[in-house]
């Protein structure tokens, strides 16, 4: 039987994986804020995927620290094992 995995937000179902066992989806991991609710947006630092980089959705200025929020659960954002950006909650 294969193992299944939800989004912690909506519940949507998410492919499973044991390395990131609390992923949000797609939609989900698109509506990261700040502690105040002014949209985030995350990426990867480099062209080969290593490091993640955060910035404000509406002027974007540098976003300081991986920790973020979406729909008032706190989360983080991380670089994905082989290229772009996962945002877990915590």
């Amino acid at each position: 039987m294969e193992a299944q995995q939800f989004c912690p937000i909506c519940k949507e179902e998410v492919s499973y994986s044991s390395r990131y066992p609390k992923y949000l989806c797609n939609t989900c991991s698109e509506q990261t804020t700040d502690a105040e609710c002014r949209p985030v947006v995350f990426y990867n630092t480099t062209l080969f995927g290593q490091g993640c980089q955060g910035e404000y959705r509406d002027t974007g200025e540098p976003f300081d620290g991986d920790t973020c929020y979406v729909q008032g659960i706190r989360c983080r954002a991380e670089e994905f094992r082989f290229g772009g950006i996962v945002v877990q909650a915590l």
